[in-house]
């Protein structure tokens, strides 16, 4: 049978749930080791998925950062905070990145 295709929404809720518990941001390897996935695991989910719900941080040289600080940005910790699922917020964010072009 093998994986599915796409991204595991458990994957997604685990790595918000530590974003959101850490508003300050976390290293890539400190969500790999809150979320118990490795680090290219989670690197693939901020690029690809989170990449509307994340701000981030790089210290070090350019393209290739010795530090990635990640955290999510203030308009996703208000809409958790109402109570909204992350498929909402997406398609808020979505819509909105529409308006602007």
């Amino acid at each position: 049978m093998g994986r599915r295709p796409g991204f595991d929404q458990r994957k997604i809720g685990a790595i918000v749930a530590a974003l959101y518990k850490n508003p300050d941001g976390l290293w890539l390897r400190q969500i790999a080791k809150e979320t118990e996935m490795t680090h290219a695991t989670v690197a693939k989910y901020v690029e690809g998925i989170l990449r509307p719900l994340v701000e981030e941080v790089s210290l070090g040289k350019e393209g290739k950062p010795l530090l990635r600080v990640i955290r999510l940005k203030p308009f996703v910790i208000e809409r958790l905070q109402e109570g909204k699922s992350i498929a909402d917020i997406l398609k808020v964010l979505r819509l909105m990145s529409k308006v602007e072009e």
